[in-house]
Formats: C-alpha cells, sequence, structure tokens
C-alpha cells in the first residue's frame, strides 16, 4: 500500500512538472515583471530541481503537512481536502451502498424470472444504464426532477448545518448509482445463471428446498465472493466519475479543487488529491480481500 501511494506521488509530481506551463506565471499574470515573477517562484518553491523539491514534500508529507496550496494560499492542502470530504465521501459512500443493494436485487429478481417479462425488462434497462454517460444522465436527472417537476434542487450544496442538506445530494446520487447498480446487475445474474446449473443446487432442489431459499442460501453465496471482488474496483471508478458529477451539480467536494488545481497548477492540491484518493482506493481494495478471504474458506492468506 505504502509502495502504491509512493510510485502514484512521484508519477503526478514528475508529470505536472515536465508538462507546458508555469504555476508561477499563471499566479502573477502575463503582465508582470521579472522580479515579481522570480519572487513568485521563490514563494512557490519552483527554482529548485523536482528531486529536490518532491524530496521535501515527501519529508513534510510523512509528518501530515501535504504543503500549502497554490490556488488557495489561506489554506494548507490538508484544510481543503478535508472540506472535499465532507461532501465527496458520504456521496460516495451512499452510492456504494445504494448500487450494491440495487443491483444484487434486480440481478436475482431477473434469474428468479430467467426468461420471463421481469428479465427482459431490467437486463434492457441495465443495458441502457451502462452506455449512458454520467455527466449525461445527470443532466438529464436535473430537467426531469428539478427543471419539470421540482421535487428535487439542481445544483449546489448548502452545508450541512443547513435544513434537509441531503436532497441536494439524491440526484449526484441517482447520476453514479444507476449505471453502477446495473453493472451489479449484469454480474449478479450471470454469475447466478452459472451457479443455478451446478451439482450441489440441482441437489440442494431434489431435498425439496424452495426456490427462493435455494437462491438465497445457496447460489446467492456462492455469487457474493467475485461480487465482493468487484466491489474495490467499482469504488476506484466511483471515485473518478464522481469528480465529474460534482462538476454537473455544482457541489464543493473533492471534483471542484481538483479541477481548480488543475487549471491553475496547483501542485500542492494535486498532490493531495492523488495520494487522498490513492489511499483510499488502496484500502478498499485492501478491505474487499480481506472479506473476500472470510467468505471464502478455502482462501488462507500468510
Amino acid at each position: 500500500m505504502v509502495a502504491t501511494v509512493l510510485v502514484v506521488a512521484m508519477a503526478v509530481s514528475l508529470v505536472l512538472t515536465v508538462l507546458p506551463g508555469d504555476a508561477a506565471r499563471l499566479m502573477v499574470g502575463a503582465e508582470a515583471t521579472p522580479e515579481r515573477y522570480e519572487a513568485a517562484r521563490t514563494a512557490l518553491d519552483l527554482d529548485h530541481p523536482w528531486p529536490a523539491r518532491f524530496a521535501r514534500w515527501l519529508s513534510q508529507a510523512v509528518r501530515g503537512d501535504l504543503g500549502i496550496s497554490f490556488r488557495y494560499p489561506a489554506f494548507s492542502v490538508a484544510e481543503l481536502l478535508q472540506r472535499g470530504l465532507m461532501v465527496t465521501f458520504p456521496l460516495a459512500a451512499l452510492v456504494t451502498m445504494l448500487s450494491f443493494l440495487v443491483g444484487v436485487s434486480s440481478g436475482v429478481l431477473c434469474v428468479a424470472r430467467l426468461g420471463g417479462f421481469w428479465d427482459t425488462f431490467l437486463s434492457l434497462g441495465n443495458q441502457i444504464f451502462l452506455v449512458l454517460p454520467e455527466f449525461w444522465l445527470g443532466i438529464l436527472l436535473v430537467g426531469l426532477f428539478s427543471v419539470r417537476l421540482k421535487w428535487l434542487p439542481a445544483g449546489g450544496f448548502p452545508g450541512w448545518a443547513a435544513p434537509r442538506a441531503w436532497l441536494h445530494l439524491l440526484l449526484p446520487c441517482l447520476a453514479l448509482a444507476l449505471p453502477r447498480a446495473a453493472y451489479f446487475s449484469r454480474l449478479t445474474r450471470a454469475l447466478l445463471a452459472d451457479v443455478l446449473f451446478t451439482e450441489f443446487v440441482r441437489t440442494a432442489r431434489a431435498k425439496g428446498l424452495s426456490e427462493a431459499r435455494v437462491l438465497g442460501s445457496h447460489a446467492l453465496r456462492n455469487a457474493l465472493l467475485p461480487l465482493v471482488a468487484s466491489l474495490g474496483l467499482s469504488f476506484a471508478r466511483l471515485l473518478a466519475g464522481a469528480l465529474v458529477v460534482e462538476q454537473v451539480f455544482s457541489l464543493p467536494g473533492l471534483g471542484k479543487f481538483a479541477v481548480e488545481a488543475a487549471l491553475g497548477r496547483d501542485i500542492p492540491l494535486l498532490l493531495g488529491l492523488s495520494v487522498l484518493v490513492t489511499t483510499v482506493v488502496v484500502m478498499v481494495s485492501t478491505i474487499a480481500d480481506i472479506i473476500y478471504g472470510f467468505l471464502d474458506p478455502r482462501i488462507r492468506y500468510a
């Protein structure tokens, strides 16, 4: 985990260094005097070679200091990340739970009516949501529930202290959850369809067990293993998709800071975002592997 985070931080820092453009020039403007430009480079620590800058940043990051943002000099990177997480983390957690529960439930319903109306209807719906881009789905949801029906707010976030602030996260949650629920639904259907024709399921049916118990206690339990394994990968894609959807709904989450940092060449903020996202993804993948080991007694980790 530590090696993965370190490699990502090095790669992001190096790419930001070799890309065309100058953060100091963006800060002072094109009409600034050479003296002011050099003073800005010194203040931003851009007058040293990349290995020295990265080594200094790494020594500070180990102590919990991710530096000061170029774009927001009044705030540290850690403070900005904490602000963004106050919106992005609840949204990601809600999307993960909703997509997994809805996807697995609809997949079980498809297999229970294999080849029937609900199987065809839900499979068609899954295909539609899988091909729709998340930002386009968000725009469609805004047009329906905000502009036409006026049920939900179109965007923005007033803060958790405001009454019914969670309503501002419903449409972004749907825009992110529906494609992922479709993915889990198709995966559940495919896994259960294979398990239903195995020998132990036929034995359970021969014992007179009900179809619901066969699906829930026998088939679904075995199908949960690859579903849990794919949950970590889905969470990684969720963080990437959330950055775009947050821009569509004007949410002050990590996506807002990521776009502004990229446009302003805010190297400390971009490094902090990269380290945070990489750490979360690696931790979720590790937790999924541990849960996989508990669900499958054949797996033993050294």
